[in-house]
């Protein structure tokens, strides 16, 4: 999921759970339920709709490694 927030990082607008699971070669709903995690710690937010999907809440500068594994248990 590393990858995955440095590209959200790098790129403006949201990251739909489509475009998220083609770069990690896996289903959406279980991009969705990753993301949650992310989500519940305040790592990312998302926004349904047509122009919604997965945002960073915070820098990423701010997010460490051990925070991500934490929050993925």
């Amino acid at each position: 999921m590393l990858h995955v927030l440095i590209h959200m990082a790098r790129h403006e607008g949201p990251a739909t759970s489509e475009a998220i699971a083609q770069m990690l070669g896996t289903n959406p709903v279980v991009v969705r339920r990753t993301m949650a995690l992310l989500k519940n710690e305040g790592y990312v937010s998302s926004e349904k709709g047509h122009r919604g999907g997965w945002r960073l809440a915070k820098p990423l500068a701010d997010i460490t490694l051990l925070d991500i594994h934490q929050a993925l248990g």
